[in-house]
């Protein structure tokens, strides 16, 4: 058992899956006014440096948390401390895609043995069957390895809290990046030759170029004329033989 309470760095040296260690009392009613049902607890067993040890309850029912989380199941805080330490199941069906059972058929969770996280671990003092007080330290959160650590001051943090009156040292300017260049872009190669002017048409020997007009021809020689001025009459047009 731990014997002191804080903030310590744990490995989970084992996983597995128990009764619920707070059962529903009858006829409890959550904060949606449905009757309570406990499913199970995911059990992780965690251990420090010092060789202390306790386990983390995660419970699987729709019992709902308290304060700022008053509008959760206590199954959906459950798959969120998983997902904080680092064990990505998304729901419930994926966190039981990962149950195993051993021989004995109890069911264990092996991707969770080996995982570093941080426990918060609390003190709680109760009375013993003697009649004298006792304290406990048990772990009651688990989160992402250093998430709950103090927070570490820097010198000017400290001599501003000592001293509140003294101006504060505005942090260095980030520097400015430089605006980026324009791109080069290669010269474009003419994509056409230029084109030579036609060449003027060969015109065949002893015919007129285009450019001259052809020439006039020359008027008919006038009909001749017979005895008697009578222009005699042309002949008969030739009979064409039409089969029809």
């Amino acid at each position: 058992m731990f014997k002191t309470e804080g903030y310590i760095d744990v490995a989970i040296v084992d996983a597995y899956v128990a009764e619920s260690k707070f059962p529903p009392k009858d006829n409890e009613i959550n904060n949606r006014n449905e009757l309570v049902q406990t499913f199970y607890d995911v059990v992780l067993h965690v251990q420090d440096a010092e060789g202390n040890t306790d386990d983390w309850h995660g419970e699987i029912s729709n019992r709902t948390g308290t304060g700022t989380v008053a509008h959760l199941y206590r199954l959906d805080m459950t798959l969120e401390t998983l997902q904080k330490i680092g064990f990505g199941v998304m729901s419930l069906p994926e966190l039981e895609a990962q149950f195993v059972p051993n021989q004995d058929r109890t069911i264990s969770i092996p991707n969770l043995i080996g995982i570093k996280c941080t426990a918060t671990v609390a003190k709680t003092e109760s009375k013993g069957r003697d009649g004298n007080m006792r304290e406990f330290y048990n772990v009651k959160y688990l989160n992402a390895l250093g998430a709950n650590a103090p927070k570490k001051l820097t010198m000017e943090e400290l001599l501003s809290r000592r001293n509140p009156s003294a101006p504060a040292t505005p942090p260095p300017a980030a520097p400015v990046p430089a605006a980026p260049a324009a791109p080069v872009y290669p010269q474009q190669a003419q994509a056409y030759p230029q084109q030579a002017p036609a060449a003027a048409p060969t015109v065949p020997r002893g015919y007129p170029t285009p450019t001259t007009p052809p020439p006039v021809p020359a008027a008919p020689p006038p009909a001749p004329v017979h005895a008697g001025n009578a222009v005699p009459p042309p002949p008969p047009a030739a009979k064409q033989n039409c089969p029809y």
